[in-house]
């Protein structure tokens, strides 16, 4: 039967944690490793229906050995947090733009208005705006779509804007402006809501408000726009005018540097989370630019092993104002879920004896 028992998280954890399995503290998975202070913890995995729809948590059904459904994603790619534990994800590979509802345990897909599947020709990116509904960029067509709270696709906009393969999407609810990371044009496009193209940001190079193949973009706590400027190997934060504010990151290898940075996100500490696709991590700043730590390191599921913190080419990534953090395991095709630990998050979710495990691959 397929997917029988198909996702054992290590031996290793399974028989440490033989006494969890019967009721006793269940395994949780932090970071930094090494026993310091608990500030990122590994939540839970979504790779299939039942992943969704099941009342447990997908990392629970991996210990346990449930039996679970049909894959959700081919080829995922860009990933937008509705708050509420809804998100979307953009499938390029076969055109759709899928809706985790997690509190309704629902799996749906943006719709026309005749009420069928939405196919886009290559959906990259995906954002929301706070009424719930939100926007897909199209790399292909060079257009974005906006789509309502009932998530049916009913506009087009940016055609004859000049977008050229237009890739990260960020809304602010402040002013109301949609900002478009226009990748081949090295600039920053910004729209009305209404879709009227209202100026552009930056040209192409290394120097200030310059970028070389922009692939995302997130809007700060403070307003201010955080710009992935991806083969300059960098974040650039910016004014919504477009002024410089500061510019970090680098390429290499070295701690808080990028081999290929794929997608940027900001929760609502000021927390700036870079995916790291040929690193196979995610990068996390503070707002001024000091690293503060790295999470994953390369996995690819064999045999359903679900490695905690494994990676294999992560892209897209999202991030809440309380600190849930998404992020798109594309060769994988499953997208995990991670928390900042806030004193708030800890009050909740208090850290007990017994329950924390260092991720085998990682060790």
């Amino acid at each position: 039967m397929p997917y029988l028992k198909r996702f054992y998280i290590f031996l290793s954890v399974l028989v440490l944690s033989g006494c969890a399995i019967q009721g006793g503290p269940k395994p949780r998975y932090f970071w930094p490793i090494g026993g310091l202070e608990p500030k990122i913890e590994y939540v839970d995995f979504y790779e299939s229906d039942r992943d969704v729809k099941h009342p447990e948590s997908a990392l629970s059904q991996a210990v346990l050995g449930t039996e679970l459904g049909k894959p959700l994603f081919t080829s995922p790619h860009g990933i937008g947090s509705r708050g509420d534990e809804v998100f979307a994800v953009t499938d390029p590979g076969v055109g759709r733009v899928f809706v985790l509802d997690l509190p309704k345990g629902e799996f749906r897909k943006l719709k026309n208005p005749a009420g069928e599947d939405f196919v886009f020709p290559m959906p990259m990116a995906v954002t929301y705006r706070p009424n719930g509904g939100g926007y897909v960029s199209d790399t292909k067509l060079g257009a974005i779509y906006r789509f309502t709270p009932n998530e049916v696709v009913v506009q087009k906009i940016g055609e004859g804007a000049g977008l050229n393969r237009p890739n990260g999407l960020a809304y602010d609810p402040r002013q109301k402006l949609l900002y478009v990371a226009d990748t081949l044009n090295h600039q920053i496009a910004v729209f009305a809501e209404d879709g009227t193209l209202l100026r552009r940001i930056g040209k192409r190079g290394s120097g200030q408000v310059e970028f070389n193949f922009p692939l995302d973009i997130a809007i700060a706590p403070d307003g201010d726009l955080v710009v992935l400027d991806s083969l300059n190997a960098r974040v650039q934060v910016l004014h919504p005018d477009g002024r410089f504010v500061r510019m970090f990151g680098e390429r290499g290898t070295a701690a808080g540097s990028f081999k290929l940075p794929k997608g940027i996100a900001v929760d609502g500490f000021g927390h700036v989370y870079v995916s790291d696709g040929q690193a196979h991590r995610f990068v996390i700043f503070d707002l001024k630019g000091d690293y503060l730590m790295s999470v994953g390191s390369q996995a690819v599921v064999v045999n359903g092993e679900i490695h905690p913190g494994g990676l294999d080419l992560p892209k897209g990534i999202a991030a809440d104002p309380d600190g849930k953090i998404y992020i798109v395991d594309s060769l994988n095709r499953m997208v995990h879920r991670y928390q900042f630990v806030s004193d708030a998050y800890l009050r909740q979710h208090p850290i007990l004896k017994g329950e924390q495990y260092v991720p085998e691959k990682l060790r």
